[in-house]
């Protein structure tokens, strides 16, 4: 008796909801799909073509599109390098004091700037404009960097002091017999086991610098120093109905955070699987 092995099929239900799925990767993909294939029309194909690609493909829109937009692409790769540094290196150092180190008003202190966490950005935004005005910040880099710190670290502060706090405490002992401080503990010992969730604060404080539109735009005024999301609303007025150019423009401003993507996405998953172990 020859045994047969019966494959079992989809069935309407199953085929339905591939077609399903299906459907909503293509409504989800297909704005940044647009997006492509009008960056490489001219004004003609535009509206001749709207929804499908035409040839020839009009590569020159993104020479054209990358002279008008260096300034403000350099301005949001300087202000974002730089803000990400400074929420790095603050939220380890003080996530660490946090979690290793004892002083009278920690826990008060802590919930207090995690409470700032509940506080809608637009409320601060006056407060903020006079302080920096104060301060003859406006129309320079570090009206953006500054309050980029400020802000950004909270949410740093609050995922590396639960992180540190769940580090076995023999190993910062080890680490204290052999002569290390409490910086030399944080250098030697937590920054290593913490890659992971360093990476999540930055990928995460990187996507909210380099997309930030409000700010930018009330404290900057200068070519010099305004970055990409406000310069490319100007550059939209600059070139009018030349939709091609535009569309080059938009894709421009995405290729870094697609990039970010590529090259973080195992690494943001290690951070949150990390972090979710800990406990």
């Amino acid at each position: 008796m020859q045994g047969s092995v019966s494959r079992k099929h989809p069935g309407l239900p199953g085929l339905l909801w591939r077609i399903g799925l299906c459907c909503i990767l293509l409504a989800t993909f297909y704005p940044f799909i647009f997006m492509l294939m009008t960056s490489l029309k001219d004004t003609h194909q535009f509206y001749h073509s709207f929804w499908l690609p035409t040839f020839p493909l009009r590569f020159e829109n993104y020479a054209q599109a990358f002279h008008d937009l260096s300034q403000y692409l350099f301005n949001s790769l300087l202000v974002t390098a730089l803000s990400l540094i400074g929420i790095v290196a603050f939220s380890c150092v003080s996530g660490f004091l946090f979690a290793r180190y004892h002083f009278p008003g920690r826990s008060l202190l802590y919930y207090g700037i995690i409470a700032m966490m509940m506080i809608p950005g637009v409320l601060m935004l006056v407060p903020s404009f006079v302080w920096v005005k104060s301060l003859n910040l406006i129309d320079t880099y570090w009206v953006m960097i500054l309050p980029y710190i400020a802000g950004g670290q909270v949410l740093g502060i609050y995922l590396l002091r639960g992180f540190f706090s769940e580090i076995d405490n023999d190993l910062f002992e080890a680490a204290q017999v052999d002569g290390s401080g409490l910086f030399g503990q944080l250098w030697h010992v937590a920054l290593p086991l913490s890659r992971p969730v360093i990476g999540v604060v930055a990928i995460v404080s990187a996507l909210g610098v380099w997309n930030n539109f409000l700010w930018p735009l009330v404290t900057t005024s200068s070519e010099e120093v305004m970055v990409l999301t406000v310069g490319i609303l100007r550059y939209n007025s600059r070139v009018g109905g030349q939709y091609g150019q535009m569309f080059a423009g938009y894709a421009l401003s995405a290729i870094p955070l697609a990039i970010l993507f590529i090259f973080s996405t195992r690494l943001f998953l290690k951070g949150i699987t990390s972090g979710a172990l800990k406990g």
